[in-house]
C-alpha cells in the first residue's frame, strides 16, 4: 500500500504543406498588405483559410487551457482580456500563475457572444468547437467584424490523425501571430530535444507494451495510434497495443499490458488518484502485468489533447512511466 501511495504521489508531481491559391478561402476580409502576418488555419467546418494580421493582436480572448497557457508561455499574458476554460489555477504551470491572476476576466464558463463583443477583441484563440452557432458563433461572424480567429488543428472533430507535429505548428503559429517567434521556436525545440534524449537513452531497452485509456460511463475509451497521446507514447519508445476504440476488462486481461496510462479530464483532476487506486484494486484485473507491478499512471488531459506547450508534460510523464529507472525522478516539468 505504501509503495502504491508513493507511486500515485509521483504522478501528481510530474503533474505546439503548401497549398495552391485555389485551396485558400477568402473568408477573412482583412487585406493582403505587404509586411502583414499571414497564417494558415481553418474556418468553421474545417475548410482551410488564410488569416491576415496587419499587426500583432492587442486584445485577445483565449478559450481553453492550451490557448491561455500558450500565450502565457510566450510572454503575451498582458494581451489577454479574457481567459476562459481553465478549470482552476493549479492546472497551470506554477511559473505562469502570477501572470494569469492579472488577466481581467478569468472563468471556466464561456462568455456569450454579446459579452465577447463588449470586450472589443481583435483575436480569439480557441478550439474548433468554440466557433459554432451553439457556442460563440462561426468564424465568419467574427471575421465579418474584423476579429481574427485561430483554433488548434488537433481539436477538429473527425481529424484522422492528431500528431505532436500539429502541436509544434500550433505553438509556432501563435508565436508568429503575437510577435514571439523566437520564444515559440525555443519551446518547440525543448520538446524535440526531450524526445531525442529519451529515444537515445532507451534505444537498447525493451519497449514496454502499453495501453492508454480513459474511464467513461460504461467502459474505457482507448487512445490509439491516431491520437496525440498515442503519437507521444510512440515518440518516447513505448509500444502501443492496438485495440478497438473501447476496451473491456476481458480484453485488457488478454492484452496484458506492461504499462497503463489513465487519462483524466478536468472534471476528475482532483480525484484522479482515487479513481486509479480503485482501478488497481479491481479483483478481476490482478493478473495483468501493469496491475501486478503497479505500473498504472495518471495523465491529465491537458498533456495529451490539444496540449500545445503542455505537450512537454505528456512527453515527460510517459517517459517516466515507461522507464522509471531512467526518468522517474529526473523530470523538471
Amino acid at each position: 500500500m505504501k509503495s502504491l501511495l508513493i507511486m500515485l504521489s509521483v504522478t501528481i508531481l510530474l503533474s505546439g504543406c503548401a497549398r495552391s491559391s485555389s485551396d485558400v478561402q477568402s473568408e477573412n476580409p482583412i487585406g493582403g498588405l505587404e509586411g502583414e502576418i499571414v497564417v494558415d488555419n481553418f474556418a468553421t467546418g474545417g475548410h482551410p483559410i488564410e488569416l491576415h494580421f496587419k499587426k500583432s493582436p492587442d486584445r485577445i480572448v483565449a478559450v481553453w487551457q492550451n490557448s491561455v497557457e500558450t500565450l502565457l508561455a510566450l510572454g503575451a499574458g498582458d494581451k489577454i482580456v479574457a481567459a476562459l476554460g481553465v478549470p482552476y489555477t493549479d492546472c497551470l504551470r506554477p511559473e505562469y500563475r502570477d501572470e494569469y491572476e492579472k488577466i481581467p476576466i478569468k472563468q471556466f464558463q464561456l462568455l456569450d457572444t454579446e459579452h465577447i463583443l463588449m470586450l472589443e477583441p481583435d483575436f480569439i484563440l480557441a478550439w474548433s468547437s468554440t466557433f459554432s452557432e451553439k457556442t460563440t458563433k462561426p468564424t465568419s461572424f467574427w471575421h465579418g467584424r474584423n476579429i481574427n480567429t485561430y483554433y488548434a488543428a488537433n481539436t477538429m472533430p473527425g481529424k484522422k490523425e492528431r500528431t505532436i507535429e500539429d502541436e509544434y505548428n500550433y505553438i509556432l503559429d501563435i508565436g508568429k501571430i503575437i510577435g514571439k517567434k523566437q520564444k515559440a521556436i525555443e519551446l518547440v525545440n525543448g520538446m524535440k530535444n526531450k524526445i531525442a534524449s529519451v529515444q537515445q537513452a532507451t534505444k537498447d531497452y525493451n519497449h514496454p507494451r502499453t495501453i492508454i485509456i480513459e474511464q467513461m460511463k460504461d467502459n474505457y475509451m482507448v487512445y490509439g495510434s491516431n491520437s496525440l497521446a498515442g503519437d507521444i507514447l510512440q515518440q518516447v519508445n513505448g509500444e502501443l497495443i492496438q485495440t478497438g476504440k473501447t476496451i473491456s476488462y476481458e480484453e485488457m486481461i488478454e492484452a496484458n499490458p506492461d504499462v497503463i496510462f489513465m487519462v483524466y479530464s478536468e472534471f476528475n483532476y482532483a480525484n484522479a488518484d482515487k479513481i486509479t487506486y480503485d482501478f488497481l484494486s479491481k479483483p478481476a484485473l490482478q493478473d495483468i502485468s501493469a496491475i501486478k507491478n503497479k505500473r498504472v499512471y495518471n495523465l491529465p488531459l491537458y498533456s495529451v489533447y490539444g496540449s500545445a506547450t503542455r505537450t512537454y508534460d505528456g512527453i515527460c510523464l510517459m517517459a517516466a512511466g515507461l522507464y522509471p529507472d531512467l526518468f522517474g525522478g529526473k523530470n523538471e516539468l
